[in-house]
């Protein structure tokens, strides 16, 4: 599923990051998502998190290649969940900077919030980053409303309220 120019938009604002995946017994697993780069094809997405915080992340996606990250920008909870199969990939330099990047981002946001800076530094670290490749085949609406759970871009009666 490709991203249209509305999504592209929302990705360029400070967003938070949560990674879902299940094993192959179909135990679920979260965790917290530090950065992520949006391939020129408009369909797939790389997701960096951290191993050390979110040990199964890795295991899971190895066993199931399938992976939900859901993006929320945190001032006004407009949400996004994208879906699809993922392959692991060497993390490389330019991950760790987009992670750095995206880090500085969301604690500002929070910040900006009134979220203590000591507070949000234990949420969000790049420590023995991974990086997840998801091949996008489905996208919803999370965003708190009549929308919410919905694929992104459907028509509903809900949409003209």
């Amino acid at each position: 599923m490709r991203l249209d120019d509305r999504l592209l938009d929302f990705f360029n604002r400070p967003l938070m990051c949560i990674i879902a995946v299940a094993d192959d017994r179909r135990r679920p697993s979260a965790g917290r998502g530090v950065g992520f780069h949006l391939l020129e094809d408009r369909e797939t997405i790389d997701v960096v998190f951290s191993a050390w915080q979110w040990p199964r992340l890795e295991p899971c996606i190895r066993q199931t290649g399938r992976i939900a990250a859901t993006f929320v920008s945190p001032s006004d909870y407009v949400s996004f969940q994208l879906k699809g199969t993922a392959t692991m990939r060497d993390t490389e330099r330019r991950d760790l900077d987009r992670a750095d990047r995206f880090i500085a981002s969301a604690t500002d946001e929070l910040e900006s919030l009134g979220v203590p800076r000591r507070l949000i530094a234990p949420w969000l670290t790049a420590r023995e980053a991974r990086v997840a490749r998801l091949a996008i085949s489905e996208i919803y609406v999370q965003t708190p409303g009549p929308l919410a759970g919905m694929l992104a871009g459907e028509q509903s009666g809900a949409s003209s309220r």
